[in-house]
């Protein structure tokens, strides 16, 4: 059975690695030594492609943040109605979500301390220009005659019921006795923001 990482260039296995890397351990452990051994390459490898870690580490982010850009496309389908649309947003943003958790943690604490730079403001950004506006627009298909106020709100609520678990971590678990690392539980909570919504 061939590895899922045959297939990608070297530049692009460093950046799977680096992602999964942070997902599993976090930012803070992130080395080149460790990403290199991870990967299976030398560290001039890194420093070819990237020049530093801090670059590498934005590539990671860019690709994060491409991921969770393209979970608004189920709300652009324009033959679903509005609640299958926002149905496979919440379950397609929540995996995202819960996949790198340390990185979402990152660009949310990049926004709250205003620190307006690399993909983590580029994120923020789309939110801005395209991503509140096509969330609002399809609550406004489920819940038809409301006005804008009330939709804005809405969509502000389903993005904080969001973002929500993921920066408590392991609190929601150790406090609330909700596990998020159960796709189960994620499935299930994707069902009672759908309720909330309508």
């Amino acid at each position: 059975m061939k590895c899922p990482w045959e297939s990608l260039s070297t530049k692009d296995k460093i950046i799977r690695v680096v992602m999964d890397f942070i997902a599993d351990e976090g930012f803070q452990n992130v080395t080149t030594r460790k990403i290199a051994a991870r990967a299976g390459v030398n560290v001039a490898a890194i420093n070819y492609y990237f020049g530093s870690k801090d670059a590498l580490i934005n590539e990671a982010l860019k690709t994060v943040t491409q991921r969770l850009k393209k979970t608004f496309d189920c709300l652009k389908e324009e033959q679903e109605n509005g609640e299958t649309k926002l149905a496979k947003f919440i379950k397609e943003y929540t995996d995202t979500l819960f996949h790198y958790p340390d990185i979402i943690k990152n660009m949310i604490n990049h926004v709250i301390h205003n620190k307006d730079f690399d993909e983590r403001a580029e994120y923020m950004k789309f939110l801005e220009n395209d991503g509140f506006e096509l969330i609002k627009q399809t609550i406004g298909q489920i819940k038809t005659g409301e006005d804008e106020y009330y939709l804005k709100l809405k969509a502000l609520h389903l993005l904080s019921s969001l973002s929500f678990p993921i920066l408590m971590g392991e609190k929601v678990k150790n406090v609330m006795g909700v596990d998020f690392c159960k796709k189960e539980t994620r499935d299930r909570y994707t069902e009672v923001l759908l309720e909330s919504i309508l």
